[in-house]
Parts: C-alpha cells; sequence; structure tokens
C-alpha cells in the first residue's frame, strides 16, 4: 500500500508520492475515510477508514493493564508502532461494481435489498 501522501494544501483530494489518487472523506461519525487508487497490476481501489481510532471500554482497559483515569466510557487502546492494522479494503473493478449496485439502492431506498439464500 502506498501510504506516504503529497502535500496536498488544504485538498481533499492528492496524489500519493508515487502518483496515485487519493480522495478523502468524512463519515456520519466524522471518521477520516479514503478512497485510493492501488498500485496493483490490474486496477483496484483502497476503501476505508484512512486511521483507525481503537477504543476499548473502561471495564476492559482495566483488564488489560491500561490505566484509566474515571471508571466510565472509553478510552484510546495503544497499539504498538510495529503493529499494520488492515482498515481498507482492496478491490477489484467487479468487487467495486458489486458494491456500488448496493449502495445505490440503499441511497434509494434507505435499506439493504434482502438476498434469497
Amino acid at each position: 500500500m502506498d501510504s506516504v501522501l503529497m502535500a496536498n494544501h488544504g485538498r481533499k483530494s492528492m496524489k500519493t508520492i508515487r502518483g496515485f489518487e487519493v480522495q478523502h472523506f468524512k463519515d456520519d461519525y466524522g471518521v477520516d475515510c479514503s478512497i485510493q487508487e492501488s498500485s496493483a497490476w490490474e486496477p483496484h481501489i483502497w476503501l476505508g477508514v484512512h486511521k483507525p481510532d481503537l477504543k476499548i471500554m473502561w471495564t476492559d482497559a482495566e483488564k488489560c493493564g491500561i490505566p484509566v483515569p474515571t471508571q466510565a466510557g472509553w478510552y484510546d487502546y495503544p497499539i504498538p508502532p510495529e503493529v499494520h492494522i488492515q482498515s481498507r479494503m482492496h478491490l477489484t473493478r467487479k468487487q467495486a461494481k458489486k458494491l456500488a449496485k448496493k449502495l445505490m439502492y440503499f441511497a434509494k431506498y434507505g435499506r439493504l435489498k434482502e438476498t434469497k439464500k
């Protein structure tokens, strides 16, 4: 994955160092997401959360040895820098077309189309 980005000077669209298009957007919760052209030989895109924000409930944080200042709510979950978390889908054109159909149906009707089993 080509994760080093060139300066974007405030734009939501930019290029990676290797010249691949990246476009950022926020979801309904304000989470930074992106869609990016892939460097794969066949056309692919990366799509999803740009940088995941990992949280842990205070009760579980205590069990994991993470100090919590108050016994309530969610806390940042520390991840060592050596750990890579894959948070974006790597989609082929065929997969993107299938996903686009599902998204368009949802955009039109506000729900997912039921599928036959």
